[in-house]
């Protein structure tokens, strides 16, 4: 059906219901960013943070933002004199939670607690049933009914959120058949024609969500960035990858998704190859080409083809607090996934290359330190010029192999 207005409405609404008295902290608070201010004044501890002294000389007057019609005036007015504006905190998911439970209590005593002869009963009387699902202020309602019921549905969630203090977005709020499809939480949720020939329910990977692969690829491996280190770009890449496989290998059908970002994925950094080193595509694929990807000694870029389709790995968790008897019943039954290992983190460089520089040094001595003679793990050790980098004329000297050494972190801070 549709999302609330934003997160900024759920949470000032909440915040009012609550009673949340946030004026004492928040003065002090601004100061660390609005977004904080919100979570840590309902700590316990607040006067704690009051009296630290980094806190003090915050703005006590919150400003303005655009767009601020995202609820009644009278709470955005109250809410923006004691909190200031907040929008985007991590936070609001968790006061959306709070405060639209009473809507899942409602969707729950009206629609989802009929027992399967009411709902059979119901259908009889040409009375379509529901389903609900929520997450944070996005929610969709799934009727069996008319177009007439759905509409009387919307209007009918619309009505009791306004007694909430909530509005919903005309913009995001839509009644579509099940056939034409809807998007919800990034997936593409559809009706269509399965294997067999009958009418099934199928979880997509939406194209938006692909095009925002692609462009972000782009970005990535923009000819501006044609300095930087191999190993740096396939670990960026590498971790985009991982995290947009991870997200949609739980769909249908992921495998044809995954193939069409893999072609643009695999021929940009080839091409990115062919910018840096100044060398045409042969070359570079005798150089750098590792079967199906690209890699140097240390790193190998990650496919989406490497990642196949997960489904049915667990059945409905049980509650934890209501049910643990279920959930030793359901630990003893799933094996916990093993966790896939990460690349080694470097969140950027000092100077263009440096991060290969550094792993041609560690393959060529290892992580010893050339002064002590002991063996450190790779992220105690520092590869460090023998002679300083101020002595040479020219830069690219002083970064050649043979005036390159590796040394124990403390004794290259000395």
């Amino acid at each position: 059906m549709g999302t609330t207005r934003s997160y900024a409405c759920t949470t000032q609404t909440a915040l009012t219901r609550l009673g949340s008295n946030v004026r004492r902290t928040s003065r002090v608070l601004l100061g660390m960013g609005a977004r904080r201010a919100t979570l840590v004044s309902l700590l316990l501890w607040r006067r704690v943070l009051q009296r630290l002294p980094r806190l003090q000389g915050s703005p006590q007057k919150p400003v303005a933002i655009a767009g601020a019609q995202l609820c009644p005036w009278n709470a955005r007015r109250k809410l923006y004199q004691q909190v200031g504006n907040f929008v985007g905190s991590v936070v609001s998911p968790l006061l959306a939670n709070i405060y639209l439970h009473e809507l899942d209590r409602y969707m729950e005593s009206t629609y989802l607690n009929l027992s399967g002869k009411e709902k059979a009963r119901r259908r009889k009387q040409g009375i379509g049933n529901a389903l609900y699902v929520r997450y944070a202020d996005d929610f969709v309602v799934l009727c069996n009914g008319t177009k007439a019921e759905a509409h009387a549905m919307k209007q009918e969630l619309g009505a009791f959120l306004s007694t909430m203090g909530l509005t919903l977005s005309e913009a995001k709020t839509k009644v579509t058949h099940i056939t034409e499809g809807f998007d919800f939480l990034g997936y593409r949720v559809i009706r269509s024609t399965g294997t067999k020939g009958n009418m099934v329910p199928k979880v997509l990977v939406p194209a938006k969500a692909i095009n925002r692969f692609r462009l972000k690829i782009r970005e990535i491996l923009a000819p501006s960035t044609a300095k930087e280190s191999i190993g740096l770009k396939i670990q960026r890449l590498n971790w985009l990858t991982r995290g947009w496989c991870e997200y949609y290998r739980a769909t249908s059908s992921p495998s044809w998704a995954f193939r069409q970002v893999e072609y643009e994925l695999f021929w940009d950094f080839a091409h990115w190859l062919g910018r840096k080193y100044e060398s045409n595509m042969p070359a570079i694929m005798q150089r750098f080409r590792q079967k199906n990807t690209f890699g140097n000694k240390t790193r190998q870029l990650i496919m989406p083809t490497e990642y196949k389709a997960k489904r049915l790995v667990a059945k409905t968790w049980h509650n934890p607090y209501t049910e643990q008897d279920e959930v030793k019943k359901e630990k003893e039954r799933i094996k916990r996934e093993s966790l896939f290992s990460y690349d080694h983190i470097y969140l950027g460089e000092n100077r263009p290359g440096w991060v290969d520089l550094r792993e041609e040094i560690l393959l060529r001595d290892g992580p010893i330190c050339a002064r002590c003679k002991n063996t450190f793990n790779p992220w105690e050790v520092q590869v460090d010029h023998i002679k300083m980098r101020a002595r040479f004329k020219n830069p690219e000297d002083a970064d050649r192999m043979e005036n390159m050494q590796v040394l124990w972190k403390v004794f290259q801070s000395c």
